[in-house]
């Protein structure tokens, strides 16, 4: 019997995991295999994130934050077909960059008159069109969820400039919104809408050239601090084998000609399959230190700082002022439209 529960209960998770969800067991199976899936959550086997959600603790504990998340999510629609899902949780089924700590809650989108309080895990909003609220739905391999547009902009209406920033970059590098779209539905709304200088003013600084949503959420602290706006990205000629230029997560052109380049480090550009474009850890490790020798060949400031230094403002802003970034509206400082690129040909050392 604990032999033939074991291979249908495996057989029931694996095929849930392969749909990227939590196991929601079906009417018929419920009253057999319940007991069976809580002792062996109970025993470490089997985890649940929900009341009725069961994955295998092992596969659990691999995902990132936002598989889990969306593990949890499809989980949560096959118990209830008729949730609609929005802001962060949303987002993350859009593909969007969401920070960790905006997933702890899931959230739901309803309409002013089916809002219900709140809970431990879910977190609604009255947010759906009484009307027509199919007009502000989508599905997203099989998740309902609010249009984009809605999605982004209950994001950045209810989060801070850093978080908000993330998203918004990220949505527009992933052509989830479009610029020009998400400012005109946000400029369309009702003036009296709850956020909208909020959302349009994360927009005023929108840039996708960002690549992920920390070097947008450091950005973020960067202008929260009152440095001048950096440029993203910056190519920098490879003087030495040739072939495609290096880039700069951020640089800083000053009036004197100064130039700084800022690096954040972390893990991540070390990990993730989509930064070492196939390459093992040593390589990675290897064309980094060959990059950072290569760009001594000008005569520049390279910056490097972690992630985590960007929440503690005093240290953050005093390694800045320690390379002389500029402040907005200094006399060193360029406008902020204004898209001054290195003259890297004069910044050869020895030119």
């Amino acid at each position: 019997m604990s032999q033939r529960v074991d291979r249908e209960l495996g057989a029931l998770l694996d095929d849930a995991a392969e749909r990227g969800s939590c196991l929601v067991l079906s009417e018929k199976d419920a009253d057999s295999l319940q007991r069976a899936l809580e002792r062996r959550a109970q025993g470490g086997m089997v985890f649940s994130p929900a009341r009725g959600l069961y994955v295998r603790a092992d596969v659990w504990a691999k995902m990132d934050r936002d598989a889990r998340t969306l593990f949890v999510v499809r989980g949560l629609q096959a118990l209830h077909p008729d949730w609609v899902f929005c802001g962060p949780t949303a987002a993350v089924a859009y593909g969007v960059d969401v920070s960790w700590s905006l997933q702890d809650r899931i959230h739901l989108a309803t309409t002013r008159a089916a809002h219900r309080g709140n809970s431990r895990l879910i977190c609604r909003h009255a947010v759906l069109s009484e009307e027509r609220p199919s007009k502000d739905i989508e599905v997203i391999e099989g998740i309902r969820v609010t249009t984009p547009e809605r999605t982004i902009y209950d994001c950045l209406r209810s989060t801070d400039f850093p978080r908000g920033l993330g998203m918004a970059d990220s949505a527009i590098r992933r052509e989830v919104v479009s610029q020009g779209g998400i400012m005109r539905y946000v400029e369309g709304l009702r003036d009296r809408s709850r956020g909208k200088e909020q959302a349009l003013g994360t927009l005023s600084w929108t840039d996708p050239r960002s690549e992920n949503g920390g070097e947008s959420i450091a950005r973020a602290h960067m202008l929260l601090l009152g440095y001048a706006r950096p440029e993203l990205q910056v190519e920098v000629p490879n003087l030495v084998e040739g072939g495609e230029p290096f880039r700069a997560d951020f640089c800083w052109v000053r009036r004197d000609g100064v130039v700084i380049l800022g690096e954040l480090d972390g893990t991540d550009k070390y990990v993730v399959e989509e930064m070492t474009r196939g390459r093992s850890l040593d390589e990675v490790l290897s064309d980094e230190k060959t990059r950072g020798s290569r760009i001594t060949l000008y005569d520049v400031s390279v910056m490097r700082f972690r992630f985590g230094l960007t929440g503690r403002p005093e240290q953050f802003a005093a390694l800045l002022d320690e390379y002389g970034v500029p402040r907005r509206g200094s006399a060193l400082a360029f406008p902020d439209n204004a898209h001054v690129l290195p003259n890297w040909e004069k910044l050869r050392r020895g030119a």
